[in-house]
Protein backbone atom coordinates (compact mmCIF):
# COMPACT_ATOMS: atom_id res chain seq x y z
CA UNK A 1 0.00 0.00 0.00
CA UNK A 2 0.92 3.31 -0.86
CA UNK A 3 0.21 6.79 0.73
CA UNK A 4 0.33 10.25 -0.09
CA UNK A 5 0.06 13.02 1.84
CA UNK A 6 -0.15 16.23 -1.09
CA UNK A 7 -0.85 19.64 -0.25
CA UNK A 8 -2.39 21.02 -2.93
CA UNK A 9 -2.87 24.90 -2.90
CA UNK A 10 -3.50 24.97 0.81
CA UNK A 11 -5.35 22.00 1.16
CA UNK A 12 -3.47 19.54 2.74
CA UNK A 13 -5.24 15.86 1.37
CA UNK A 14 -4.19 12.03 2.38
CA UNK A 15 -4.97 9.10 -0.21
CA UNK A 16 -4.58 5.54 -0.12
CA UNK A 17 -4.31 2.90 -2.57
CA UNK A 18 -2.62 -0.67 -3.46
CA UNK A 19 -0.48 -1.27 -6.75
CA UNK A 20 0.66 -4.09 -8.29
CA UNK A 21 4.69 -3.79 -8.96
CA UNK A 22 7.12 -6.51 -11.72
CA UNK A 23 8.89 -8.87 -9.16
CA UNK A 24 11.68 -8.97 -10.93
CA UNK A 25 11.84 -5.48 -10.50
CA UNK A 26 10.85 -5.25 -7.09
CA UNK A 27 13.37 -7.87 -5.79
CA UNK A 28 16.21 -6.02 -7.49
CA UNK A 29 15.70 -2.58 -6.00
CA UNK A 30 12.30 -2.08 -4.24
CA UNK A 31 12.72 1.15 -2.48
CA UNK A 32 13.01 2.78 -6.34
CA UNK A 33 10.23 0.46 -7.87
CA UNK A 34 8.00 1.75 -5.05
CA UNK A 35 8.86 5.01 -5.44
CA UNK A 36 8.80 5.31 -9.37
CA UNK A 37 4.97 3.85 -9.00
CA UNK A 38 3.98 6.35 -6.65
CA UNK A 39 5.38 9.27 -8.51
CA UNK A 40 3.08 7.72 -11.60
CA UNK A 41 0.57 8.21 -9.15
CA UNK A 42 1.04 11.30 -7.69
CA UNK A 43 1.59 12.69 -11.34
CA UNK A 44 -2.20 11.40 -11.56
CA UNK A 45 -3.22 12.92 -8.57
CA UNK A 46 -1.82 16.25 -10.38
CA UNK A 47 -3.54 16.02 -12.99
CA UNK A 48 -7.03 15.50 -11.50
CA UNK A 49 -6.46 18.50 -9.69
CA UNK A 50 -5.89 20.69 -12.95
CA UNK A 51 -2.52 20.47 -12.24
CA UNK A 52 -2.65 23.31 -9.67
CA UNK A 53 0.44 23.66 -7.27
CA UNK A 54 1.34 20.51 -5.43
CA UNK A 55 3.59 20.05 -2.98
CA UNK A 56 4.69 16.00 -1.77
CA UNK A 57 4.86 16.50 1.89
CA UNK A 58 4.98 12.81 3.08
CA UNK A 59 5.17 9.39 0.71
CA UNK A 60 4.38 5.68 2.70
CA UNK A 61 5.20 2.28 1.58
CA UNK A 62 3.66 -0.71 3.79
CA UNK A 63 2.85 2.38 6.22
CA UNK A 64 6.35 1.72 7.81
CA UNK A 65 8.96 3.14 4.95
CA UNK A 66 9.09 6.73 4.28
CA UNK A 67 9.84 7.46 0.55
CA UNK A 68 9.14 10.53 0.22
CA UNK A 69 13.02 11.77 -0.77
CA UNK A 70 13.10 8.79 -3.58
CA UNK A 71 9.88 10.41 -4.92
CA UNK A 72 11.06 13.84 -5.38
CA UNK A 73 14.19 12.64 -6.91
CA UNK A 74 11.81 10.88 -9.49
CA UNK A 75 12.54 13.04 -12.86
CA UNK A 76 10.28 11.92 -16.42
CA UNK A 77 12.64 10.39 -18.94
CA UNK A 78 12.13 12.66 -22.18
CA UNK A 79 12.80 10.92 -25.20
CA UNK A 80 14.24 13.33 -27.60
CA UNK A 81 12.93 11.60 -31.25
CA UNK A 82 14.18 14.43 -33.60
CA UNK A 83 16.16 13.54 -36.08
CA UNK A 84 18.95 16.31 -35.59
Amino acid sequence: MIETILNIEGNRGLRRSTFHVRDREFKENPTFTVAVTAYEWIQSQIRESGFRETIIEKVTWNENNDITEDVKQIRPIIRDDLPF
